[in-house]
């Protein structure tokens, strides 16, 4: 008789590390490059010749992009073998690299942009590879790395930015990244073993739309939000429409046989609050990510402003990509201490304290060291937690779409967070100037933490035990 091979036989006798280096590596080099844009923007603007508006756009694209595709990322991944997904969406960045690298105008850009945004469905993706390639003790560390490797890129492409953009023109900061991915392709041909689903199945593409179409409208209104205001009939139309088209999206899956996203999962505590967590963390550390180098690159003559460049605000954030990276491959040995729920309230709470921390920033600038610091702790622990308990809760055929869905919830929470910070900011101005007051600061800071203290309160909420979900009786096979 033939013995049967399961997932994990598969992964003891496949190249693990291998694997997870292929899978680190791209993930590196996708989340680098997006940080590495920042700092290039006004160069990128000058290259294609467009105006404010219209750079603006094309970055949206990229979210709006991500936000669509990696629930589809992640259902595919459920229902077919993860080898060939994993390949194509390291084809598909690796030609939204080229392209915006070989732009001329800002439509090219555009479209090199938005092939990009499927990168963020590497996350979910990996975290599905990860559990069918390597040994039970290993997949906690395993999602670790991957949480530690999106915090590091952050550091690093801003802190990297920089030097590379004074010696070098823009361009490159697309052609390193793109030699990399293609790099991880060709070896991740050799080395990423078939990764066959649990269970056959078809992807949901009236659902696919619906999503892709809700989340599109929301996400626009959002970003449009910080221009001309929430009250425009414009914001508040696209905002309420997209609520709407969500609505009939929940509709449609709920009836379903083989939903895109299985809502009905959301009726176990444990993953309902893990994607909430994710939301409000994604909304408090804006005050991190969007608010501390603003204030790092102030002129010093505002009296809290460092007067510094993209170089010195990579420095102050190099604290929580290395915390983030040192600490999320220890989230399993922590959970063995301290339990489930409590590796969720370290993280969260030191989201609570990284913000309350930058209300001293204006009069000690060490204090923005320690913020990062902290948010490290939040990224590390906190997202490496919500994949694990996503592993352990959720059915094996759902594993990476339910991952794919609190990286997109994260994803709104970000965006939602960092446009209310740029109204308080805008709404409290330095007189006779456009910069952001102090007092600014201190309401986007205040906001964040209260916001940040609802994540600790839905954390303490968390079973202590995790169990696994039946199958729903419903779900095709």
């Amino acid at each position: 008789m033939t013995p049967t091979i399961t997932p994990a036989a598969t992964g003891r006798r496949a190249p693990a590390v291998a694997t997870l280096l292929v899978l680190t590596a791209a993930l590196f080099a996708y989340s680098t490059l997006e940080t590495m844009l920042s700092p290039a923007l006004p160069m990128i603007q000058e290259a294609v010749g467009a105006s404010t508006p219209a750079i603006a756009w094309v970055f949206t694209g990229l979210l709006l992009a991500g936000a669509v595709s990696t629930p589809i990322i992640g259902r595919l991944a459920d229902v077919r073998d993860k080898r060939p997904v994993l390949l194509g969406v390291l084809a598909v960045v690796a030609a939204g690299t080229l392209v915006a690298a070989l732009a001329t105008s800002v439509a090219m850009l555009t479209v090199g942009q938005i092939l990009q945004g499927v990168g963020l469905g590497l996350v979910p993706l990996s975290v599905g590879i990860i559990r069918d390639t390597q040994s039970a003790e290993r997949i906690k560390s395993g999602n670790g790395l991957i949480v530690g490797t999106a915090a590091s890129s952050t550091a690093v492409g801003l802190l990297i930015a920089g030097p590379l953009l004074s010696v070098l023109p823009y361009t490159w900061l697309y052609w390193i990244p793109f030699m990399v991915i293609v790099a991880a392709l060709v070896t991740a041909w050799f080395v990423v073993p078939s990764c066959p689903p649990a269970r056959q199945g078809r992807v949901d593409w009236v659902g696919a739309i619906l999503l892709a179409a809700g989340l599109g409208m929301v996400l626009v209104g959002i970003t449009r939000s910080s221009r001309i205001g929430w009250t425009s009939p414009l914001v508040l139309g696209l905002i309420l429409g997209g609520l709407v088209v969500l609505a009939v999206f929940v509709a449609v899956e709920l009836r379903a046989a083989e939903p895109l996203v299985d809502l009905r999962l959301l009726s176990q505590r444990a993953v309902l609050l893990t994607c909430a967590v994710s939301f409000v963390v994604g909304f408090g550390t804006f005050a991190v990510f969007v608010l501390v180098p603003m204030l790092v690159e102030l002129p010093v003559e505002t009296g809290y402003g460092l007067g510094g460049s993209a170089i010195a605000t990579g420095l102050y954030l190099v604290p929580l990509g290395i915390v983030g990276t040192l600490v999320a491959p220890l989230t399993g040995a922590l959970e063995r201490l301290v339990g489930v729920r409590g590796v969720m309230l370290v993280g969260t709470s030191a989201m609570v304290a990284a913000v309350l921390v930058l209300l001293g920033a204006n009069t000690q600038p060490w204090l923005i060291l320690l913020s990062t610091a902290l948010a490290g702790l939040t990224v590390g622990f906190g997202l490496t937690q919500a994949m694990n308990i996503v592993v352990a809760t959720v059915p094996e055929e759902r594993t990476a779409s339910v991952s794919g869905l609190a990286f997109v919830v994260k994803s709104v929470g970000g965006t939602l967070g960092a446009q209310i910070g740029a109204a308080l900011l805008a709404g409290a101005t330095v007189p006779e100037t456009e910069l952001p007051a102090w007092d600014g600061f201190r309401a986007a800071f205040i906001v964040a933490a209260v916001i940040s203290v609802l994540a600790v309160l839905l954390s303490a909420a968390l079973p202590s035990r995790l169990t696994r979900i039946p199958v729903p009786s419903t779900m095709g096979a």
